[in-house]
């Protein structure tokens, strides 16, 4: 009997249409259609559909993302795994969301899209449809991101390319699983322990702000309405803390009970802000080491601790803990 999966569809690439062609998967594929371009799905699993809103990935709001994951733990119930098409610009923000809310289902919430649509006749988008589906009827508990030839841990991948086909990477983690003429699972995939403390509620705060620093750029001061701050450091996380002005951004930060959290701009690594005498500076006005989190993890962890009505302790204890497997 083929494993049951629901396969959502929120839009993105995998669904546009050549221009001028009427035959378009947007605005709101069926899963005849789907099947009629991809019949080898219907050999794989029993799939359902669902098109809870059809939007380019680059204009999603927090609401949609909730709205995903509540639609993912409904649907789960009655499923052995679920698939989630979306567009890449930021499918590892929400597989990162994903990851922390749903890490506990038992199942497998495989994400996909493809950098060219499904109607155009080379693309990967059929290859990673057939490969998403194929994962989720393996039943492995993972939120993870299928692209190319590897599925990936959600809340620690990111999108590296705008062109290749494999499109994203986790850079501290090995892959869950490398796709080639069979499916290799490596050993972690599925084997970590669930942290995501149960205060963590499907509420996603989105006044955060995302600093990069360059040499030279000005510290403005915090704004009125913001209740969290993701620095994108240098290196191992140092910050320019000769300047008068980010120290007085960090303190006016830990005075207003602001959590600082300092992530790496290097994609492979993370930081330490024990290693050099700038990074010591900074933790001493209160900034928070994201360890290896990606810029991603770290904004959607952020904004779940805040999300959640907590505040600088519970993100200090947070960003020590790794909720879903993310790397420290």
């Amino acid at each position: 009997m083929k494993p049951r999966i629901l396969m959502i569809h929120t839009g993105g690439t995998l669904g546009m249409a050549p221009q001028g062609d009427p035959s378009s998967l947007a605005p709101g594929p069926s899963l005849e259609r789907i099947l009629e371009q991809v019949p080898e799905l219907a050999k794989v699993a029993d799939l359902s559909l669902a098109v809870p809103f059809n939007r380019d990935s680059a204009a999603l709001e927090p609401e949609h993302i909730l709205q995903l994951a509540r639609l993912l733990r409904e649907g789960l119930a009655d499923c052995q795994g679920a698939v989630v098409v979306h567009g890449t610009d930021t499918m590892a923000f929400t597989a990162s969301v994903l990851g922390f809310l749903l890490g506990g289902q038992g199942k497998p919430v495989v994400l996909t899209g493809s950098q060219r649509p499904l109607a155009y006749v080379r693309t990967d988008a059929r290859g990673n449809l057939v490969d998403a589906v194929s994962i989720a009827a393996q039943g492995v508990p993972e939120v993870g991101i299928c692209f190319g030839d590897h599925w990936l841990r959600g809340v620690a991948c990111d999108k590296v390319s705008v062109h290749r086909y494999q499109a994203f990477e986790s850079p501290n983690l090995p892959p869950l699983a490398e796709l080639g003429l069979t499916i290799q699972f490596h050993p972690h995939a599925g084997a970590f322990e669930r942290r995501t403390p149960a205060w963590v509620r499907e509420a996603l705060e989105p006044a955060i702000e995302v600093r990069t620093p360059f040499p030279g750029q000005p510290w403005l001061p915090l704004g009125e309405g913001t209740r969290g701050v993701v620095i994108q450091g240098f290196g191992a996380g140092n910050l320019p803390m000769d300047r008068p002005d980010l120290q007085a951004f960090l303190a006016s930060c830990r005075d207003r009970g602001v959590p600082v959290v300092v992530v790496s701009q290097c994609l492979s690594g993370g930081v330490d802000l024990q290693t050099y005498d700038l990074g010591r500076q900074a933790r001493e006005l209160g900034a928070i080491p994201g360890g290896r989190h990606t810029r991603w993890a770290a904004v959607a962890k952020l904004a779940l601790v805040l999300g959640a009505g907590r505040g600088r302790k519970e993100a200090e204890e947070a960003f020590a803990t790794s909720w879903a497997g993310e790397p420290l």
